[in-house]
């Protein structure tokens, strides 16, 4: 029992040492000999653990960071929080953040780390999506992917790109005051966004307007 608990806590120094690396130089400049020595192990050890960095690197991305960064599931109870909870969520876990534009910037070619279950996710996300559109609480004539991608955008390029985000407001991305000024801008433009979808008043007051039909006595 002593040795099960004594494997498991290695594996979990590993898993540490690893998400650390991924986080400060990515899955490209991280190395099983720089992973080993961050955990004061031998590299053996760790081949011993997981077979390959791609081995590490998606088990790291499935333990670690995923169960605290659940983005990609139903839209918000309150519409006016369609960007900002989102935002909010990323904001709290930056490392992760680091993880997903090391991960866009890698030169690695196929599929990315879970990349069915994060389809399946984004796939649920432009569903409920077009259903807002087709009740008119978004515009309908937006193609929704290219909403879905605006939504994920505001949420994700003031933190990924920090530097840029320093260049023009003067404050970091991930400065708290910053947040603070960005959940009110977004809240503001998915205002505006709502507005657009929402049927004008004359449309309404026409339909409340149209007489129901009555059942007429044979």
């Amino acid at each position: 029992m002593k040795k099960v608990r004594k494997s498991d806590a290695t594996r979990q120094r590993i898993l540490t040492a690893a998400a650390r690396e991924f986080v400060e130089k990515g899955f490209e400049g991280a190395s099983i000999s720089q992973i080993a020595s961050r955990a004061k192990l031998s590299k053996q050890l760790v081949h011993h653990h997981f077979i390959s960095k791609d081995e590490l690197f998606a088990t790291v991305h499935e333990k670690l960071f995923r169960p605290s960064t659940n983005w990609d599931g139903e839209l918000p109870d309150r519409l006016e929080n369609l960007i900002t909870e989102r935002f909010a969520k990323r904001a709290q876990n930056m490392d992760y953040m680091r993880v997903l534009t090391w991960e866009a910037a890698s030169i690695r070619k196929g599929a990315v780390p879970g990349e069915q279950e994060r389809r399946q996710r984004i796939s649920q996300y432009a569903t409920e999506i077009r259903l807002l559109q087709a009740q008119g609480k978004l515009p309908p004539e937006l193609d929704y992917r290219m909403l879905q991608l605006t939504i994920f955008a505001l949420a994700s390029y003031p933190l990924s790109f920090t530097q840029v985000t320093r260049l023009v407001t003067g404050k970091s991305g991930s400065d708290p005051a910053f947040h603070r000024q960005w959940i009110k801008h977004l809240k503001k433009l998915t205002q505006m966004l709502l507005r657009a979808g929402a049927p004008p008043p004359a449309a309404v007051q026409a339909r409340s307007k149209t007489p129901r039909s009555r059942k007429i006595a044979s």
